[in-house]
């Protein structure tokens, strides 16, 4: 008798009741939203390289005799931040050597964010650097001599690059190591054998 008073429900087809729940779907767009964020996050945020290498050394100033000879040379580091956002250079010490002796040095230190120079990311930056070497017999200032002001060759540095960067909360170092010429060709021989070159753009009497 029970089975007289059971009735079928009829639901229309538009009905909301029919519709698949979707908590489920909006649960699975939030992880993917949320993931995405935080590869994009991460991408830009994560610590790259930020490296420095020096690619250009020039003589810009000579006084060069058998016995004696200082050389100012210009050397161009080549600063390559690979990171999204600005690095703070925080210092960079250049190292001459001529062979296998160090022979002049140029140890440059910021301590303010106001001196400190700013690498753009994703760029290269030129810095431009001079290095005062001095010479005498002993350290190979006759091999100097007849290099430069006899037959006109050019000479071999290796050259140590050490940086020091800022990067938001980050510190990093880079080391780098390289051998560069610098050419004789503009050095001038005078009557008494010494040799001179100034391209500082400061004339000499």
């Amino acid at each position: 008798m029970q089975g007289c008073f059971q009735g079928v429900a009829v639901i229309s087809y538009g009905d909301e009741r029919l519709a698949p729940s979707r908590t489920a779907i909006y649960i699975i767009i939030a992880v993917i939203l949320f993931l995405a964020l935080t590869g994009t996050l991460v991408v830009l945020f994560y610590p790259r390289t930020v490296s420095a290498t020096s690619t250009k050394l020039k003589i810009i100033w000579a006084e060069i005799s058998k016995n004696n000879t200082r050389l100012i040379l210009q050397d161009t580091v080549n600063v390559k931040n690979s990171n999204y956002f600005v690095s703070y250079l925080d210092g960079i010490n250049v190292t001459v050597q001529y062979q296998q002796r160090e022979v002049g040095k140029n140890y440059t230190k910021y301590n303010s964010s106001v001196t400190r120079p700013t690498i753009s990311p994703r760029k290269v930056t030129p810095l431009n650097y001079s290095i005062t070497l001095d010479f005498n017999k002993e350290t190979g200032s006759d091999d100097i001599w007849t290099y430069c002001c006899l037959i006109k060759y050019s000479l071999g540095f290796q050259i140590q690059v050490n940086t020091r960067f800022s990067y938001f909360s980050n510190k990093f170092e880079f080391s780098d190591s390289m051998y560069q010429i610098a050419n004789c060709n503009e050095v001038i021989k005078k009557a008494d054998n010494t040799c001179h070159l100034d391209l500082t753009g400061n004339t000499k009497t």
